[in-house]
């Protein structure tokens, strides 16, 4: 009697932790480009960063900026990342691939920019590669290559679309973004996720030009079915997005 009731408190348990939410964690865009619409945003997100798990990616002008380049704005980006960082955040910069046809000296080269100038826990690498149709071998180094490269930061892949491919571009701690669409494409029964062995890497997604109508349960719905780790949205203009909409999720 007494071996039932531990295993019935057991299985209890078991069926506790599978039912409960999982938490979200969130990657949040601050692309704000240099002019007057530079501090929207900033200090919502470092509040924000208090409580929940956030990775804010931040892009002053399609890539990182140097002090000598623009010494008022670097100044003055640099003050928010601090802030963030010290509410409990991490901020990663933003590197554009060119889909793996930017040359690698040029992503370096930003690399170098964000590590060496700033004080940043991570890099982005945007318009990766996750899909490269059978030809994978060049693309794959590529990829590899720049993790390596960044060492041992956070490193966050926006592959936009995969295939299976998509886990030869994965090393222990990349964050894969596996699906780059609008919220209604996300939650449609065709979404191509449906069909994808999504057990490998550490995945995220991204919800472009999100509504302001999502509907919370559905989302959380399907972070867990796709065994998410990170959301991560954009307004209309690509740029922040509503703190209030993330709450409400």
């Amino acid at each position: 009697m007494r071996n039932l009731f531990i295993i019935a408190f057991i299985f209890g348990i078991v069926i506790m932790f599978w039912l409960r939410p999982k938490k979200y964690s969130y990657i949040i865009p601050a692309y704000i480009p240099l002019g007057e619409k530079f501090d929207i945003g900033f200090d919502g997100i470092a509040e924000f960063s208090k409580k929940n798990k956030v990775i804010t990616i931040v892009n002053p002008n399609n890539g990182p900026i140097s002090r000598e380049e623009n010494e008022y704005y670097f100044e003055k980006l640099e003050e928010k990342i601090k802030r963030i960082q010290d509410n409990g955040g991490k901020v990663i910069g933003y590197v554009s691939t060119g889909y793996g046809e930017r040359g690698q000296r040029e992503v370096r080269k930003d690399i170098d920019l964000w590590r060496d100038k700033w004080n940043i826990d991570g890099i982005f690498l945007d318009e990766g590669m996750g899909s490269c149709s059978g030809n994978c071998e060049r693309l794959i180094k590529k990829y590899q290559d720049y993790y390596e490269y960044i060492e041992d930061q956070i490193i966050v892949t926006n592959a936009g679309y995969i295939d299976e491919d998509y886990e030869k571009f994965l090393k222990d701690g990349v964050i894969m973004i596996i699906f780059e669409n609008t919220y209604e494409k996300f939650i449609s029964p065709t979404n191509y996720l449906n069909n994808m062995n999504l057990s490998k890497g550490k995945k995220g997604i991204l919800l472009h030009t999100a509504p302001k109508d999502i509907d919370g349960k559905e989302i959380k719905k399907l972070y867990k079915k796709y065994d998410l780790n990170y959301i991560y949205l954009t307004s209309e203009n690509w740029d922040t997005i509503s703190l209030k909409l993330l709450k409400d999720l």
